[in-house]
């Protein structure tokens, strides 16, 4: 495989806080479970993409264009939900975790697109569960279901140790068929939220490891019929390595 590394693009950009921060760790932390989704529309050979920018104020990754995503909540595990997942993701989620683990990572990636952008991926249906979230409170009163439906894995990547935060993330795509671009809405988390094509995007402030999955995503998107493995980039004993997962 062609190696997309961030090393292999250039120094990875860090902040001097960030740099600060991670002298005062002793050791490496260890990575949290997150879940990132890439949401397209329109054609497959040139959608467009949504994404925001992340909040100067941030501690990890500040001022960066980055697509909707973040860390997997207790709650995204006892969530009622509609749809199911493909048997391509289903087998490649439940190759790292549990059946209810591997929804709730997806699940995760459905919430946190709310929070960040007000876009709600749901179908129609009432639910009487009610888990005490306020996300998941918002679909209920709106009478929705977060749907699994039409998402897909396409790559996975550890944020590497010299980072003071660390995150296992996984990397969903899902193609929307609404004949318009769906509304979207600043937020706390992601400024300047929009729909970009390839091209606008290269020309936006971009992390190296978001450079890096875009280069996988356009791979991803190239295939006819996606693969039984998925993009992974991890590193070990200080060496970056990019191979796939589950190991073909």
């Amino acid at each position: 495989m062609k190696d997309l590394s961030p090393k292999s693009m250039g120094e990875i950009r860090m902040t001097d806080k960030e740099r600060l921060k991670r002298q005062e760790l002793k050791r490496a932390v260890r990575p949290r479970i997150a879940s990132t989704i890439v949401l397209t529309h329109g054609p497959k050979d040139n959608p467009r993409i949504l994404m925001g920018q992340r909040s100067s104020r941030h501690d990890f990754m500040p001022s960066v264009y980055v697509f909707p995503g973040g860390r997997v909540d207790r709650g995204d595990n006892y969530v009622d939900y509609a749809g199911e997942l493909s048997p391509r993701t289903e087998s490649i989620l439940e190759a790292a975790y549990s059946p209810r683990k591997a929804r709730a990572v997806v699940l995760a990636s459905v919430r946190e697109t709310y929070e960040e952008t007000s876009l709600m991926l749901g179908s129609r249906g009432a639910t009487s569960r009610n888990i005490n979230h306020p996300s998941w409170d918002a679909f209920r009163q709106a009478n929705l279901k977060p749907s699994l439906d039409g998402i897909e894995v396409f790559g996975r990547a550890i944020t590497p140790p010299h980072r003071h935060k660390r995150f296992d993330a996984w990397f969903f795509q899902k193609r929307l068929e609404t004949p318009e671009l769906p509304l979207i809405e600043d937020s706390a988390e992601l400024l300047n939220v929009g729909w970009f094509t390839f091209d606008e995007i290269w020309n936006l402030e971009l992390q190296r490891a978001t450079q890096m999955m875009l280069k996988v995503l356009q791979q991803y998107l190239s295939h006819n019929r996606p693969p039984p493995h998925i993009f992974f980039s991890h590193a070990r004993y200080g060496k970056f390595l990019t191979d796939t997962f589950p190991s073909r």
